[in-house]
């Protein structure tokens, strides 16, 4: 099932122990990061549980970013605490490459423990290397050793099957498009800040970003994380009357025709 809500509006969330996982663009201050205030919201929200938040970049970038954002602060204000994937991944996953041999990428352990809820929070991006970055390749790459995240960019059409594969092995999520704004063009960076003032939620992220896109003007069928997770066989869900009622055309990335050539292949 798959809800909206204003962007502003209290949002129904599992109150469990967590993991919470953030779709961070930038080590800089970039409009394509998530809100702090959202991030707040979430930790006021699972006060008295155990909450641990993440996101995959170089030792550096991450800890620049972690400033950025302030989540120092609001990780000892609510007692969350900062897991930088480098230091403790401790998973192993193998995957399969097109050409039929096996890789094997470390990941956090706890993205696949069915114990802890992962709250996967997204921000729609029109992006260079993904057409459109949602929850799924949030929920993905976020959790992954950075190096190992960047070795998957062998082409898109394999990126996008590693996605959607790393995907179906993670355990009880709950996804996240914080839709307040959405970055257009050339993002994450050289995009352009749109208002569209909706947030979408679920507990399977494909069907999330699913309809998302569709609310967003972009074909869902050319998301090819979307196509390896659902085998090409499309979801029948009814969009939510939010969405419904406050579709837009985004602007995409510019090298969009390079995007889909993963159809050809």
């Amino acid at each position: 099932m798959v809800d909206a809500y204003p962007a502003d509006a209290e949002i129904p969330i599992p109150k469990r122990d967590a993991l919470i996982i953030l779709a961070v663009h930038s080590y800089i201050p970039s409009q394509a990061n998530p809100r702090p205030e959202l991030i707040e919201t979430l930790l006021q929200t699972l006060q008295g549980r155990d909450v641990s938040i993440t996101f995959s970049m170089p030792k550096s970038y991450f800890e620049k970013a972690v400033k950025i954002m302030g989540l120092e602060k609001l990780a000892a204000k609510y007692g969350a605490r900062i897991i930088q994937p480098q230091q403790h991944v401790d998973y192993k996953i193998e995957l399969e490459t097109s050409r039929g041999t096996k890789i094997t990428v470390r990941a956090l352990r706890a993205a696949f423990e069915e114990s802890l809820t992962k709250i996967v929070v997204a921000i729609p991006v029109s992006h260079p290397q993904t057409i459109l970055y949602l929850t799924m390749p949030t929920a993905a790459l976020q959790v992954l050793e950075p190096k190992d995240a960047q070795n998957l960019y062998e082409g898109f059409r394999a990126l996008y099957k590693y996605i959607a594969n790393i995907y179906k092995l993670e355990k009880n999520t709950f996804c996240l498009t914080d839709g307040k704004f959405v970055i257009e063009g050339d993002g994450p960076i050289k995009g352009f800040q749109r208002y569209w003032g909706v947030i979408v939620t679920g507990e399977n992220c494909g069907e999330v970003d699913y309809i998302t896109a569709q609310a967003l003007g972009v074909n869902p069928e050319d998301l090819g994380y979307l196509y390896f997770y659902f085998g090409g066989s499309w979801p029948k869900i009814k969009p939510p009357r939010l969405l419904e009622e406050n579709k837009i055309q985004i602007k995409l990335t510019s090298n969009i025709g390079i995007l889909l050539s993963w159809k050809r292949g």
